[in-house]
């Protein structure tokens, strides 16, 4: 199972750069009060394996790292529509969590390639990480998991996270499809991660690359507000390091969604409850954040999502304060 160890924040040349907004060098004062960091530190840059990619296909040894992460992003409604024909539990006990899982394949006139399948399912745990200072995914024994708990389950493909994530220890290798494709066989991987309850957000948006979905569920108040990728341009297109979602985000229109997050957060909490409600949704952009860090995922415009979240969030934390 993976499990993580520490690592300090610290800037390379490989590592996103925070966003450059005005608005980001206010000091929020109910931050500084309850502790909050004012900005999310970036840990030290690490570059995924090639020889992990390698092993998953050779075909992509010496192919550059951007190229396949564009072709993957590009294949992503194919892995959509490919994971739809499976019948894979959500969760499982972990007395009951078996090495691999036989997962039905629904019959349907146009099947997906079988690269476009998930090669391997993630059982993810918690590593009880310190909320300041995440740690890194490594494999640990079942044995030293409580029987009792369920652990939820999520399929993957083994040449996405190995693209994407420089800290995940290599995958051990899935096993071979039935000639019929009536079922496939998948190995199991138990994943310990800071967050695990965050975990589905960065699953996604590994898999999709869509920074405009993954905005809407850290802000889901203001979904109706947020706008979608430009239809010139998406992750699988882009530039590497290039923000292409996120520079649609002017200062001025942070400064109006957090003034509606602020005025959301009265609405369902009155003034006694909407900086608890905007502290969940600190709670969540921080849990996916130390997921990326335990992770080693440097996708530019993931992390503009989560500092554009980040400087909404407080923002609308210190108007509320005000108001009270």
């Amino acid at each position: 199972m993976f499990q993580v160890a520490s690592r300090s924040a610290a800037h390379h040349h490989g590592v996103p750069e925070p966003l450059n907004l005005s608005m980001a060098h206010y000091q929020s004062p109910v931050a500084q009060k309850l502790n909050i960091p004012r900005r999310l530190a970036r840990p030290t840059f690490a570059e995924p394996s090639r020889d992990a990619i390698a092993r998953i296909d050779p075909a992509l040894a010496g192919v550059p790292l951007e190229y396949i992460r564009k072709m993957l992003a590009g294949n992503a409604n194919q892995m959509i529509s490919a994971l739809s024909l499976l019948t894979i539990p959500s969760s499982l006990p972990c007395a009951h969590l078996p090495p691999t899982l036989d997962v039905p394949m629904r019959p349907t006139s146009q099947m997906p390639d079988l690269s476009a399948f998930p090669s391997h399912v993630l059982a993810i745990l918690s590593s009880r990480s310190s909320s300041a200072t995440p740690t890194v995914a490594s494999f640990a024994d079942k044995s030293s998991l409580p029987a009792s708990a369920t652990i939820p389950l999520y399929p993957a493909s083994a040449i996405v996270l190995s693209a994407h994530c420089s800290l995940l220890p290599p995958l051990p290798h899935g096993l071979p499809a039935s000639g019929r494709r009536a079922a496939l066989t998948l190995p199991v991987i138990p994943l310990t991660i800071p967050s695990p309850e965050t975990f589905a957000l960065l699953h996604a948006y590994l898999h999709t690359m869509r920074p405009d979905t993954l905005l809407t569920a850290l802000l889901p108040a203001l979904a109706s507000s947020l706008p979608p990728m430009p239809a010139a341009g998406g992750s699988s297109t882009a530039p590497a390091g290039k923000l292409v979602y996120v520079s649609q985000f002017s200062s001025d229109r942070l400064l109006r969604l957090a003034h509606a997050l602020a005025g959301a957060a009265f609405q369902r909490g009155g003034p006694q409850g909407a900086l608890g409600g905007l502290m969940a949704h600190v709670k969540l952009i921080n849990g996916l954040w130390q997921n990326v860090c335990a992770l080693g995922v440097f996708d530019a415009e993931l992390w503009g999502v989560m500092d554009l979240a980040w400087e909404v969030v407080l923002a609308a934390m210190t108007q509320v304060a005000e108001k009270r």
